[in-house]
């Protein structure tokens, strides 16, 4: 009976360890919890903290670029992606005429089609394509196309543009030369739509409601261009 007691005892004795590691265990486990949600919520105000810094930021410096008389292009329009569906009429107007006039581009050596359009001030849209040449420099950029359409005309003020290529990595800006030739004909800051056309040509739609769309502008992708040149004479 004795035996009995003692080998009672140590079963007890065992079961309050039991249970005295099993609350440790879930004190733990909660811990822990609060321990992530902690974590959590630190990234999410180190992470509101550095926007707003650089909100801030932004605000300090685009009030001393807009004071400094050294720099062209004070007042730059927003740069952010959206959908094809939510664009405005200009947006959808322009990408559908450039993806109209890329099935027009002459690119035998790269086969990289390329499209865009340009609004002028009348609202008139010129559309281009990219036109390769076998000696490679000749050639001419859709953009550049574009716009020569129009000026060909007269027409001199261009207030929107739209550019379109299939790349499978990302949009397709326009290159330099094509920054600075439209800087030429841009007398303010102009919104630029660039879309990722399909990678088949017959594709309907071909660019989906759902599909982003970058819409930046020509003061964004170069904010630092080469001035109009003034002679001294």
């Amino acid at each position: 009976m004795l035996e009995k007691r003692k080998l009672l005892k140590q079963y007890i004795k065992c079961l309050n360890e039991m249970e005295m590691e099993l609350n440790k265990r879930k004190l733990n486990k909660k811990l822990n919890g609060y321990m992530d949600a902690l974590k959590e919520l630190q990234c999410e105000v180190d992470k509101r903290e550095t926007k707003a810094a650089a909100v801030a930021q932004a605000a300090v410096n685009e009030k001393a670029i807009s004071t400094s008389p050294n720099l062209p292009h004070p007042k730059m329009l927003d740069e952010y992606i959206t959908t094809y569906c939510e664009l405005d009429d200009t947006g959808r107007e322009l990408l559908d005429a450039a993806l109209d006039v890329r099935h027009n581009a002459y690119a035998p050596y790269s086969k990289f089609k390329v499209g865009a359009a340009f609004r002028s001030k009348s609202g008139v849209a010129y559309a281009g394509c990219n036109i390769e040449n076998a000696a490679f420099t000749p050639g001419c950029c859709a953009e550049r196309a574009a716009l020569a359409k129009g000026i060909s005309e007269g027409v001199l003020k261009y207030t929107a543009g739209a550019v379109v290529a299939c790349h499978p990595s990302g949009f397709t800006t326009p290159c330099g030369v094509c920054r600075q030739f439209i800087l030429e004909f841009a007398k303010a800051d102009i919104p630029l739509y660039i879309a990722k056309a399909p990678e088949d040509e017959a594709a309907i739609p071909a660019i989906g409601d759902d599909d982003e769309i970058l819409v930046t502008s020509i003061y964004n992708l170069m904010p630092h261009s080469f001035t109009v040149f003034e002679s001294k004479e």
